[in-house]
């Protein structure tokens, strides 16, 4: 098969779970025999960039200057994709259901699948915040035209079923992860905290910060690394800069690194103590997947999809974003126990290699893709 993603934050630039997942999937589908291709608009000067990543083909459109160049760079993406679906270049095409980009499609010669990775509007209703009402419009038009749905999670899969109020019920297909061989344990930092993620509101940023005011009480030479973009505070200003004004004294114990280069991440996942993500809504994020892969005893969130991936106090532990005494606890109990960080990071690395790793999930995804092209041939024009 050949298969065409629609991404607009395929990395190395700055990106996320969509990004990474995106990355992962395709090779691991070109491990397996197929081709993939993927296309997105991005902010840069050339009008379209044409690149490969470790055999990937990677088109990079511009987003044109203007009010509406979002607009036009829509426009020229589908195109392109249904140039390439009319002159039998790709067999299926997978757009996610951020920002909605097959609102509007009309029907293709191969099948559109959309994949839930968490909408705008699904973020919007996990807050409690006001749903845009045109992000609300384009992702629900977007889901219903598609020939079929995929979700990371359950959690995700029944939220955005109800949100959208959709009559397909979708797939699950949790994000994949690269697990790294077997080896020999890495040295981990008795006192090093990691968080990997942009730095906004949904991902518990501040209940974070408020909780490490409490670890430090307790563990006073403890440091708190934060690697990601920097995010949008509710008040319209830099969330790094607010949660610096928020430290209370302990500003000098918490790094906040931006956005690194991937060996930079993976390097303090296998080399830190503990990773914490005391996230408020998420799909399935791909960055306590990565920590548990690396073998980095992991610290998430009770809510949404967190407990599809771990099981409380077994492989990792689970925590309340709206408690960050309790957020503050986990940190201190993981520091002061080294049984504890062992276990949590052996336990985690095998729950990832047997459930998520990318050799596992690939296959479910290419029964996911034959089944939808094969139902597609079959339906009427």
């Amino acid at each position: 098969m050949t298969i065409c993603f629609v991404c607009n934050e395929y990395p190395p630039v700055p990106h996320g779970g969509i990004g990474s997942m995106t990355q992962v999937m395709g090779r691991a589908l070109l491990a397996r025999g197929h081709r993939v291709r993927v296309i997105g608009t991005f902010p840069q000067s050339e009008p379209v960039l044409r690149e490969e990543d470790a055999g990937v083909q990677v088109w990079r459109l511009q987003v044109p200057p203007g009010k509406l160049g979002w607009l036009v760079a829509r426009y020229r993406l589908f195109r392109t994709v249904a140039d390439w679906a009319r002159s039998g270049e790709i067999d299926l095409v997978e757009v996610p259901d951020y920002q909605g980009y097959a609102a509007g499609w009309p029907r293709l010669p191969v099948p559109v699948v959309g994949r839930l990775h968490g909408s705008g509007a699904y973020f919007a209703a996990e807050m409690g915040w006001r749903i845009d009402l045109l992000s609300f419009w384009l992702e629900r038009a977007s889901l219903r035209r598609c020939d079929g749905v995929a979700s990371t999670s359950r959690y995700t899969a029944d939220r955005s079923e109800r949100i959208f109020r959709l009559t397909r019920t979708a797939a699950v297909l949790h994000n994949p992860v690269e697990v790294p061989p077997a080896g020999s344990a890495s040295t981990r930092s008795r006192n090093q905290v990691v968080f990997t993620g942009t730095l906004n509101p949904k991902k518990g940023v501040i209940s974070l910060i408020r909780a490490w005011n409490f670890v430090k009480r307790v563990c006073p030479d403890t440091e708190l690394h934060m690697f990601g973009k920097d995010g949008t505070a509710p008040d319209g200003s830099s969330m790094t800069a607010g949660l610096i004004r928020s430290l209370n004294g302990t500003a000098g114990s918490v790094h906040f690194h931006g956005h690194v280069s991937r060996d930079r991440l993976i390097h303090a996942l296998e080399h830190y103590r503990v990773a914490v993500f005391p996230s408020y809504a998420e799909a399935f994020a791909m960055a306590p997947l990565e920590a548990m892969a690396h073998g980095c005893p992991t610290i998430y969130s009770k809510r949404g999809s967190g407990p599809e991936l771990i099981d409380h106090g077994a492989n990792g532990l689970l925590v309340d974003p709206d408690r960050p005494e309790e957020i503050a606890k986990a940190i201190i109990r993981v520091l002061q126990d080294d049984e504890l960080a062992a276990r949590l990071g052996a336990a985690g690395r095998k729950r990832v290699t047997e459930a998520f790793s990318a050799e596992q999930v690939v296959g479910r995804n290419e029964a996911f893709y034959r089944e939808a092209i094969d139902g597609f041939q079959k339906r009427p024009c």
